[in-house]
């Protein structure tokens, strides 16, 4: 009798384990169609980046330099109409490259949602889980902003490993772009992803007590 008691066990912790990863990868997902949709919503915004352009330069000729890097990066533009150097075109083409599959790893994060939905697989726990999970991703993330520099470096380091994204204090993309400004950009969008996470965590309150009181 054991020998048949012990693989039912052992199927149903299997299934039981199957299940918990596959609502866990669901709640990543819509933790990171929220936490994206965020940045996008910055990443686009041109009255955004001109706020931060004009708080750390003086030179009003960086904001129409903005635009332009903003049109090219997001894939509105194939020019980059900036009178940049080799070594800052090339960075550029990197980051409209990292960009770019950003935009297209959101899409396809947008697409499984809704086919989760269409099938009926998404569940109010999923929520509730991607809620907590977008709280901790922005809990570290702002632990990380108190060590922005070192933060910032690695970031390069990890995602453009071919280094040619250090410059020199007097080139134009400095100028352009202080560290400030990424710094900002970054706790901005941060800060955005865990207000929504708390909105999401009250909206699950209100949403369960209507369906208690039904």
């Amino acid at each position: 009798m054991l020998f048949i008691l012990f693989p039912l066990e052992a199927m149903s912790l299997m299934l039981k384990s199957k299940k918990i990863k596959k609502d866990f990868l669901i709640s990543l997902l819509i933790a990171f169609i929220i936490i994206l949709g965020s940045f996008n919503c910055y990443l686009y915004s041109a009255s955004f980046h001109g706020s931060l352009i004009k708080k750390y330069s003086d030179n009003p000729s960086h904001l129409e330099i903005d635009r332009n890097i903003t049109k090219y990066i997001t894939g509105f533009s194939n020019e980059l109409n900036v009178d940049f150097s080799e070594d800052e075109k090339s960075h550029m083409a990197d980051v409209k490259r990292l960009s770019i599959f950003e935009e297209f790893l959101f899409t396809a994060l947008l697409i499984g949602f809704f086919v989760l939905i269409y099938k009926r697989k998404i569940h109010l726990n999923h929520f509730k889980k991607a809620a907590l999970i977008m709280f901790l991703i922005a809990l570290f993330s702002l632990i990380a902003s108190l060590f922005f520099n070192s933060f910032f470096k690695l970031f390069h380091i990890v995602l453009f490993p071919q280094g040619n994204w250090q410059f020199s204090f007097g080139s134009l993309m400095i100028r352009v772009y202080q560290q400030s400004f990424f710094r900002e950009f970054f706790i901005r969008f941060i800060v955005v992803a865990f207000i929504l996470s708390l909105l999401l965590v009250l909206l699950i309150k209100i949403i369960e007590k209507i369906n208690h009181q039904q």
